[in-house]
C-alpha cells in the first residue's frame, strides 16, 4: 500500500480478525493496571522518599551547600572538583570525595574548629551517578541522578511513574556491578504486588549505574504495530474479551 493510502472497511475489518487469535491470547488485566498506574504515585505508596539522601556518596561533579550560621563565610555552594575535593579558600582544599554528607560535617567541624551540630550539609545538585530508565515509564528513556540507595517505587515517583501500557509484573532491575568484578544480576520486581498489596519484598533499593527496565503489555504491543485506522476494530475485539479470562492470565507473571 502506497504511503497516505487509507484502507477500505474491509481490508481493516480482515486484519482485525487476522489479529483475533492475538488478543485472544494476550495477557492482562485493564483493570489492576490503571489501578496500579493510580495508586502508584499516591503518598501512602511511598517509602520514605528522603531516606536514601543522608546514605548517598558525594564524587566529581556534585555540589553540596554549605549552611554554618556561627561561619557565614562558609555558607554557599561547593562543586567538587575532579580531584575530589572542594574549595575551602584560606582553609585549603578538603578532600569529601566518596562521604555522606553527616561524614563532611564532621570533616568540616575539625577543620575550621567548631561544633558539628552547628554545620548542615546537603547535596545541591546530584551529578556524579545515574540510573538507567528503560520502558514503559513517563518521559523518554533515559538516565536520571542518582541521589542515594532510594528503592524501585521511590525512583519510579520520582520520575512521573509508568505508562498506561505498562506491565507492573514485568520490572525487572539489571545491576552491571561496574568494576567490581562480578556478573551483572538482575532482580525481578512485581510492582502489582508493591503497590496494590503493599508486599515490598521485590521493592529493591537501586544502586548507581542501575538498569531499571518497565515492560510493555501485550495490548500495547500490538496497538503499536497496527494503523491508526485499524485501532477501533482492534479495541472492539479487546473490549469483547471474557474478564475472567483476563484475570486468569494477569495472575501468571510473564
Amino acid at each position: 500500500m502506497k504511503t497516505g493510502e487509507r484502507w477500505s472497511s474491509w481490508q481493516s475489518w480482515s486484519a482485525a480478525l487476522l489479529l483475533l487469535p492475538l488478543l485472544l491470547s494476550a495477557p492482562g488485566c485493564a483493570k489492576d493496571r490503571a489501578a496500579v498506574g493510580k495508586n502508584l504515585m499516591t503518598p501512602q505508596n511511598a517509602q520514605h522518599p528522603n531516606e536514601a539522601a543522608p546514605h548517598y556518596r558525594v564524587g566529581c561533579p556534585d555540589v553540596i551547600e554549605l549552611t554554618i550560621p556561627s561561619r557565614t563565610e562558609f555558607n554557599g555552594r561547593y562543586s567538587i572538583h575532579p580531584d575530589g575535593r572542594i574549595d575551602l579558600g584560606d582553609y585549603g582544599k578538603l578532600r569529601i570525595e566518596g562521604q555522606t554528607p553527616s561524614a563532611i560535617a564532621t570533616m568540616m567541624a575539625e577543620e575550621i574548629g567548631i561544633n558539628q551540630a552547628d554545620i548542615s550539609v546537603r547535596v545541591a545538585e546530584y551529578r556524579s551517578q545515574h540510573v538507567l530508565l528503560f520502558g514503559e515509564v513517563i518521559g523518554l528513556q533515559r538516565s536520571v541522578p542518582y541521589r542515594g540507595p532510594e528503592t524501585v517505587l521511590d525512583l519510579l515517583q520520582r520520575v512521573g511513574g509508568i505508562t498506561p501500557g505498562a506491565a507492573p509484573r514485568d520490572v525487572y532491575v539489571v545491576r552491571p556491578h561496574l568494576g567490581d568484578n562480578q556478573r551483572p544480576e538482575a532482580f525481578h520486581v512485581d510492582l502489582h504486588a508493591i503497590v496494590l498489596k503493599h508486599d515490598h519484598k521485590t521493592n529493591i533499593r537501586l544502586q548507581p549505574y542501575d538498569q531499571v527496565y518497565v515492560g510493555e503489555t501485550r495490548k500495547a504491543q500490538i496497538e503499536k504495530a497496527i494503523p491508526p485506522w485499524l485501532r477501533g476494530p482492534f479495541q472492539a475485539i479487546w473490549d469483547a474479551k471474557p474478564v475472567a479470562g483476563k484475570e486468569k492470565q494477569e495472575s501468571q507473571p510473564r
